[in-house]
């Protein structure tokens, strides 16, 4: 009789011992969907943005122009992000790069960062413009090579701003300076944890399908009602 017992303690413990590591696992996933909110806001505050600056609601929209599925959310979600929420000032959305496909993704980011300081208002064409010259074929996107020094400096002339201001660009993408502004994106995409791209966090909550806009919407609408604009 007292075998059986000590077998039944054992085995409880075990039981015990399994539900608990089964909790920090499931405590630990949940976690790494949700980060700190004020901290994200104050590490974003200086990207490219869009939108009502003075929203409740920080959209951060981490992405690599390298990277297929980052495309299919620009030509498939976004649009309806901007129609909705941006369009309306209901939101602010900020994108941070994140390199994953080396110098290419890093040359895109530069180029992008140089044009969000000496021509703001285009940043977002020339966003766009890079991610619809991806390849149609997703292996394409990410392991061929057409991410290059030409592409980028074409579409840097057909922004439509001044002639100084596409020379500046031209001439600062490739300084040392914003060869640290894309490191320093790519740092903040490890230092929180993002495990994916495109990954999009909503007032420091990350959406968990981004490829489905009415998870995307109701993860939006959520954080307007519980952050109303005052």
């Amino acid at each position: 009789m007292m075998k059986h017992k000590k077998v039944y303690l054992i085995v409880g413990v075990i039981i015990l011992c399994a539900l608990a590591i089964l909790g920090t696992l499931s405590f630990r996933a949940k976690s790494h969907n949700v980060v700190d909110a004020q901290s994200l806001d104050k590490d974003t505050v200086l990207h490219p943005h869009q939108g009502n600056t003075k929203s409740n609601v920080k959209v951060v929209l981490f992405g690599d122009y390298k990277c297929p599925y980052c495309g299919d959310f620009e030509k498939n979600i976004l649009p309806k992000i901007k129609k909705d929420y941006i369009d309306t000032n209901q939101i602010e959305l900020r994108y941070v790069n994140v390199l994953l496909h080396g110098k290419e993704s890093d040359l895109g980011a530069r180029a992008s960062l140089a044009i969000n300081q000496y021509a703001p208002e285009v940043y977002w064409d020339f966003n766009q413009a890079l991610y619809h010259a991806q390849p149609k074929e997703k292996e394409a996107v990410s392991k061929g090579k057409w991410l290059t020094e030409s592409l980028v400096q074409k579409e840097i002339q057909a922004l439509s701003i001044t002639s100084k201001q596409k020379q500046q660009i031209l001439e600062a993408y490739n300084q040392k300076k914003f060869y640290q502004q894309a490191k320093h994106d790519h740092q903040l995409a490890k230092q929180y944890q993002v495990p994916e791209v495109p990954s999009l966090y909503v007032n420091g909550e990350r959406v968990k399908d981004v490829t489905d806009y009415q998870v995307v919407k109701d993860k939006i609408d959520e954080a307007l009602k519980e952050h109303p604009m005052k």
